[in-house]
């Protein structure tokens, strides 16, 4: 109706303009000839707006014709012949419909395999991958779930570049001789020429292997230039050059191994080498016998392979000296000193903290040592004790909070027995600090402060105190002299984590307990120190008791989520069970007073307990290690235990 009203209006306002006319004419009597001719033009104007109204009807039912034809061909090409592929699923997660482009790829999936397909797609969508293979093509693809439709874009040739530009990727790595110089020494010219040519022999045939340019730099130390289609193929095969060096060694009755620092990446030259010169001092600093590949992106994490061996001692009294040099001058450049040991310290942390305190007055630096006395194990508690009944050492003590409050900008941090700052005794402390210098004997790990003053880390030592113990040594005289305590909280630092002497002792480690002892160490005071109680004896031995093999000679022993107890403890426990017959590692898990769940790790030196932890996030030595971890039951770290356990093992690690 509202069209044939839209069509009849303009003839129906032209009659009534045509009247209107007349009427006007007959008013004022207008000649007659005049009236047709007005009327005459009416007519034409009339008529030709009908034919201009005609010709845009058929205009526009032309155009409407025309994008109609367009929209039908475009469909065709969307559906036919565009390069993506569209599939739409029903309800049941079926395909309803499948554009030609895909059709071939899925044409022989059954109705369960395309409804596997479609729920693999949706979940791989809900965790933001997009990559898709059917058959020997990947796809990046887009989900609309509300319309039910997947979109497939062929991807390959660019998959494909980037991994052909990736495996082109320059790499550059460093092979060097661990102890070159122990080996060589007392050796006469014809023993260390054959051992010259044994080592280069086993080498070069390796490098050889993997077609790659090498160099011998010097009698200890290799370069090599290749890509990362070499390296990957070093990777595939563990880097097996450690292992035929080490048994090719150990038949010739040689003390030798070596290590390995690796870098690549699409980064400058430049960057590249100095990665990995960077990993191979990494690589040394964790006690050697390892590789350690990085790409130079300075967000990358370090790799590590290797390490199935216990660090051997490469330091040497130049090396000590030249630390003691080092830190003189750190002491000389900053403010007030600050040393901070882990969360919940040992003895082996208080003992060297104090221990820089005394380095400290020797230079004229007002020192603090900072503890939490709400987190402590007893050992520490009744060392505490002692040590608030000796004045000197008690204005030493300052909690985390004052320390935050009365620290200045140029003042220096201290960390002493560890190197990661998350398990720093406060973490709010430590990030208040611009200069920091390190003293630790575990082997470094991923988290790492940023520029240090001071990186002072020997794995080969057995313990900080020890370290401690001879910068002291070459600082002291008739005017600078350690008190009796001080001698005393050291003895007791290196004692604790050589389990008397019984384990990672070298002879420097004796000499340390002797020049100790002639300082006034007080050897009954260190036996109470580190002592038992019956309630702590008798948790040790409910947890040896409930403790089950995983393996012929691996065990692991679990507390439960309702008892909490102190991380001695759990360390403790993990002595005893190593020293039982047949066992060559011992793992603890239990629950701390904090609510965090610790592993104590402990291996007779077949089994590498380090790379287990820090598997987990934690570290440690080769034969003594530990974790913590945060928001998991005992049961649920048990299984993570297990797996990073049987993982390493599957892989012939140890």
């Amino acid at each position: 109706m509202n069209k044939k009203i839209k069509h009849l209006l303009p003839i129906v306002l032209f009659f009534i303009l045509l009247l209107v006319q007349l009427a006007v004419i007959f008013i004022i009597r207008i000649h007659f000839i005049t009236a047709l001719v007005v009327a005459v033009i009416d007519c034409l104007f009339l008529a030709q707006m009908i034919v201009q109204r005609h010709r845009l009807q058929i205009s526009n039912r032309h155009k409407i014709q025309q994008a109609s034809r367009i929209a039908e061909h475009s469909l065709e090409f969307v559906s036919v012949d565009m390069p993506v592929g569209v599939i739409v699923w029903q309800a049941d997660f079926s395909f309803a419909w499948t554009n030609p482009y895909i059709a071939d790829q899925v044409a022989d999936l059954q109705l369960e395999d395309q409804q596997d397909m479609i729920n693999e797609l949706i979940q791989r969508a809900g965790k933001n991958k997009s990559i898709y293979r059917i058959g020997d093509v990947l796809y990046q693809f887009q989900l609309n779930l509300e319309k039910q439709i997947v979109y497939f874009i062929d991807i390959t040739k660019e998959i494909e570049l980037d991994e052909k530009e990736q495996q082109q990727q320059t790499v550059i790595g460093f092979v060097s001789v661990d102890n070159y110089d122990d080996a060589i020494d007392r050796r006469d010219d014809k023993e260390i020429s054959y051992l010259n040519s044994f080592i280069t022999t086993i080498i070069s045939d390796w490098m050889d292997s993997y077609h790659v340019f090498y160099k011998r730099i010097n009698a200890e130390r290799f370069f090599f230039f290749a890509r990362h289609e070499d390296l990957e193929k070093m990777i595939q095969y563990k880097f097996d050059l450690l292992e035929q060096i080490r048994t090719a060694a150990e038949k010739e009755n040689i003390p030798i191994t070596i290590s390995m620092g690796i870098g690549y990446g699409d980064q400058a030259l430049e960057l590249v080498g100095e990665t990995a010169q960077n990993n191979l001092d990494l690589a040394l600093i964790r006690g050697g016998d390892q590789v350690v590949v990085k790409d130079a992106r300075e967000k990358a994490k370090p790799v590590f392979y290797g390490g199935n061996s216990a660090s051997t001692v490469k330091r040497t009294r130049v090396r000590s000296r030249a630390m003691s040099t080092a830190l003189k001058k750190a002491f000389k450049e900053t403010g007030d000193v600050y040393i901070m040991g882990h969360r919940f310290p040992d003895m082996d942390a208080i003992g060297s903290a104090f221990g820089v305190a005394c380095l400290a007055r020797f230079h004229e630096k007002k020192a603090y040592v900072v503890i939490n006395e709400q987190e402590t194990i007893p050992d520490v508690d009744r060392c505490l004790a002692v040590i608030h009944k000796d004045e000197e050492l008690k204005d030493l003590l300052i909690s985390p909070e004052v320390a935050i409050k009365q620290l200045q900008p140029n003042d220096l941090l201290v960390m002493v027995d560890y190197h990661r700052p998350s398990l720093s005794i406060s973490q709010a402390l430590y990030d208040q600090f611009d200069n920091i210098v390190i003293i630790d004997h575990h082997r470094r790990g991923e988290e790492f402060p940023t520029k240090p003053l001071l990186t002072y880390i020997e794995s080969s030592a057995s313990s900080a105190s020890e370290l401690v113990s001879e910068l002291i040594q070459f600082e002291s005289n008739s005017r600078q002299k350690m008190t009796k305590m001080v001698a005393t909280l050291l003895l007791a630092g290196t004692t604790v984590d050589t389990k008397n002497f019984a384990v990672r002792t070298t002879a420097r480690t004796f000499d340390v307990a002797s020049y100790l002892k002639t300082c006034g160490a007080d050897a009954s005071l260190v036996q109470y120190l580190l002592s038992t109680d019956i309630q702590s004896y008798l948790e040790i031995s409910k947890l040896v008791g409930e403790s089950e093999y995983i393996s012929k000679d691996i065990v692991i022993a679990s507390g439960s989520d309702e008892k909490e107890y102190d991380s001695v403890t759990a360390a403790k426990t993990a002595d005893t069970l190593l020293s039982m017959v047949d066992i060559n590692a011992a793992f603890v898990i239990i629950k701390r007073n904090d609510g965090v769940i610790a592993i104590s790790a402990r291996s007779s030196g077949k089994i590498n307990v380090q790379t287990i932890m820090e598997a987990l996030g934690g570290g440690g030595h080769f034969t003594n290690a530990a974790v913590q971890l945060k928001d998991l039951t005992i049961a649920q770290a048990r299984q993570k235990l297990l797996a990073a356990i049987h993982n390493q093992l599957s892989e012939g690690v140890n």
